[in-house]
């Protein structure tokens, strides 16, 4: 047989992610309510050929400045909505998934250590990481431009270790992935704390270090992150996206009412397998604390810091850490029957070639998805969003501003727009402002009737079983339309 047509441990790692990706399909389109507004945003570049630059979505904000700093992403998602419907959202997102943890277990075989390069007692080792790592990051898996910042940081970490192994000599692929980058996600930023932990690390190294590292790394590394950190402004708005960025990480408001942005919750279940690996990863640089230079010991200093203070920063730790620690375990005793099995791998593995394996996958299992032969119901789910409220909304047309509930902004949005524009939605509030506003009306706090005055909401839609329900009723409002996710009020 072709030694080609033959997987490997790498192939099968890609299987198991993309599959599992696809699995989840339905839960990755419908945990939240970012998808649809992107959809939209693509959609809208695309008809008229240019990037908003004032807000036509709220009609709070609606002629505002507007900060499309995901622009590219929107695009990149409608395509491929467009082309394949929400099958293809997931496929995409699988593929981005895959490709990242693909990068990041091959990235632990180029490791300095002799061990690593013969494959010796690596290679489990290397996929367990890598797999247990992409659990960690599984609680991020969904249909959102988080995942192409995931694919860009591990393509970030492997070409930062290339620059300090003397390896890379091509700086300029670093300015160019950033300039996707930048203008796809506002994490953009991590690409930059990688570069600076590494060269944080040379400095380290230079100063106190009885061998000195070499001037050309460090140029190289200079060279990599200030020509990143110019193409970040290369964007419809220039400066103002690092605004947009600092001025939202930096409004305690609205992280404090943000699930995600807060610290995770170790005692629930999906949050145990990175307490377990930060446990692991502070064993291993006790024991093997030579193992990792000092830009990576800055690098993982950071990025697990940044998973405790924010369980929205646990997907950069999940793709972090096992690049990271890899080399930790390279030199270890290991029982005899792993590394006969280690053994064998290599034996097997150092003759085989090809990108069979992925390639195939992707193709059959896309077959299978966009066929409907595997199953996999991916649609925006009428238990998440009010599917059939924005039905018999469309048959029956209001007038008027709305009030809507916050994860239903970018669905309203996608089916109504430009009829019609939310009172908020996942991407409308950077400041806070109307946050605020919604708030005081959900909570029924003083001045809730007032706020609705204020911005002449005419017809609201919520989740039946709030109590703004309720006390519509009390102040008069008519209820049109309900079901068992949403009821529409009018004045």
């Amino acid at each position: 047989m072709k030694t080609y047509l033959l997987p490997r441990l790498r192939d099968i790692l890609f299987l198991a992610v993309f599959i599992a990706a696809v699995m989840l399909g339905p839960r990755m389109l419908n945990i939240d309510g970012d998808l649809p507004r992107h959809l939209l945003m693509g959609k809208i570049i695309l008809e008229t050929r240019a990037i908003p630059a004032t807000d036509s979505f709220s009609h709070v904000y609606e002629g505002a400045p507007l900060v499309p700093h995901e622009w590219l992403a929107g695009i990149v998602f409608y395509i491929t909505y467009a082309l394949l419907g929400l099958d293809g959202v997931v496929l995409l997102a699988a593929v981005l998934l895959a490709a990242t943890f693909l990068l990041v277990y091959e990235e632990t075989l180029r490791h300095p250590s002799p061990a690593i390069r013969t494959g010796s007692r690596v290679r489990l080792a290397a996929l367990a990481l890598t797999a247990w790592g992409a659990a960690i990051t599984s609680l991020h898996w969904i249909t959102r431009p988080h995942l192409f910042t995931m694919l860009f940081f591990a393509l970030y970490l492997v070409w930062a270790n290339s620059l300090q192994r003397g390896e890379m000599k091509r700086v300029w692929l670093f300015p160019l992935a950033m300039l996707f980058w930048g203008n796809m996600h506002g994490e953009f930023i991590a690409g930059l704390l990688v570069l600076g932990a590494y060269g944080a690390g040379w400095i380290w190294d230079y100063i106190f270090s009885t061998v000195k590292p070499s001037i050309e790394t460090g140029k190289h590394l200079a060279l990599a992150f200030f020509s990143s950190l110019l193409v970040t402004f290369i964007n419809p708005v220039g400066l103002h996206t690092w605004e947009t960025v600092f001025g939202y990480v930096n409004n305690r408001y609205l992280m404090s009412r943000i699930n995600e942005t807060n610290p995770p919750d170790f005692s629930q279940p999906q949050f145990q397998v990175l307490l377990i690996l930060l446990g692991f990863s502070i064993f291993l640089l006790a024991t093997q604390k030579d193992k990792l230079n000092t830009g990576q010991a800055f690098a993982l200093a950071g990025f697990s810091m940044m998973s405790l203070l924010s369980a929205r920063n646990v997907h950069l730790y999940g793709v972090a850490a096992p690049l990271l620690l890899a080399g930790a375990l390279a030199d270890r005793q290991m029982p005899h029957i792993i590394e006969k099995f280690e053994n064998l791998f290599a034996h097997v593995e150092d003759n085989l070639r090809g990108l069979a394996w992925p390639i195939i996958t992707v193709l059959l299992i896309s077959n299978l998805v966009l066929s409907g032969a595997l199953g996999v119901d991916n649609r925006f789910s009428p238990k998440m969003f009010p599917v059939h409220a924005v039905d018999w909304l469309e048959n029956n047309p209001q007038t008027g501003n709305m009030f809507n509930a916050f994860d239903w902004g970018g669905y309203l949005l996608l089916r109504l727009w430009p009829a019609h524009l939310a009172f908020i939605d996942s991407q409308t509030d950077v400041r806070g402002d109307v946050t605020r506003e919604y708030e005081k009306v959900i909570t029924l706090a003083d001045g809730w009737q007032a706020t609705l005055e204020q911005y002449a909401v005419q017809w609201v839609i919520i989740p039946p079983d709030w109590p703004l329900a309720k006390a519509l009723l009390t102040e008069g409002w008519r209820e049109a339309y309900r079901d068992e996710t949403a009821v529409i009020f009018t004045r």
